[in-house]
């Protein structure tokens, strides 16, 4: 087609090495049958995501007694003032905390092993 005296080409779907639209093969795929479950692997998945949660939960209230235990044990049973220049040490503290309710979380679910084993050894060799 030409406007103003240049000439402008028409956009053409892309095919595929197969010669068909990417669009029908899409179609093609998903019209195809569906896996269904069995009824073990939706109980087992199930399961999974009641352990994740139940990880997380456990991982959350592990953050939460050990910072409460921190803070009590420092500022309340010691007696200590919260100090400027020791601020640096209580974050060093509380992400210690952290990462122990990261370890926990990754350990609950079986898929983190391997993770857990890494955060592990980077841990013991610090």
């Amino acid at each position: 087609k030409k406007q103003d005296g240049a000439v402008a080409m028409e956009m053409q779907p892309l095919k595929s090495a197969e010669g068909g639209d990417v669009e029908e093969r899409e179609r093609k795929r998903s019209s195809g049958p569906k896996k269904e479950k069995s009824v073990l692997q939706g109980k087992l998945t199930k399961l999974a995501v009641q352990i994740g949660k139940a990880g997380l939960v456990m991982s959350a209230v592990t953050v939460i007694i050990l910072v409460l235990y921190f803070v009590i044990e420092t500022f309340v049973v010691q007696g200590r003032p919260w100090l400027a220049e020791c601020t640096p040490v209580y974050v060093q503290y509380w992400v210690k905390f952290f990462i122990i309710g990261v370890t926990v979380l990754v350990v609950a679910v079986p898929e983190g092993l391997p993770l857990a084993v890494t955060i592990s050894l980077a841990y013991s060799v610090k």
